[in-house]
């Protein structure tokens, strides 16, 4: 069964990735390649897009405080445009943005309340912040 939307939190070296059929967001996977390499970051998205397909594409997009756009988010709209000009499934509109601002500093918190050690955080952060950027979307939504 298709997934209605597949949730991104982008880092530098990094894919956390959640999905949802439309109602409840659940963590997938972290999907790692070299610091900075957003080329090899797409291939890898491309990849389990192909086995995971989906409808709409959710992304965290880090504003500063201000609310204005830092290099985190330009980040974001390079990653999105290298995307986009090799994937012709996927539009523009495809790909919503949602303001992250808060979903590390909640990922941390939930994972510290959760008694998890350090390992285990550092292995769950990145698919756990993408499942609350996804959150706020549905609930957006719905």
């Amino acid at each position: 069964m298709m997934n209605k939307y597949l949730s991104i939190d982008l880092g530098s070296k990094t894919l956390g990735l959640a999905t949802s059929q439309g109602v409840v967001a659940s963590p997938s996977l972290t999907l790692k390649f070299e610091e900075w390499n957003f080329e090899q970051a797409k291939e890898k998205l491309l990849d389990y897009l192909w086995k995971n397909p989906c409808e709409k594409i959710i992304i965290g997009y880090p504003k500063n405080m201000d609310g204005s756009i830092g290099e985190r988010a330009e980040m974001i709209d390079y990653f999105i445009e290298l995307f986009l000009a090799d994937n012709p499934r996927f539009e523009a509109s495809d790909i919503i943005k949602v303001d992250e601002r808060r979903t590390t500093k909640m990922a941390r918190q939930i994972m510290i309340e959760a008694n998890l050690s350090r390992e285990q955080q550092k292995q769950k952060k990145d698919s756990l912040a993408a499942q609350l950027i996804l959150e706020q979307y549905l609930n957006s939504i719905n």
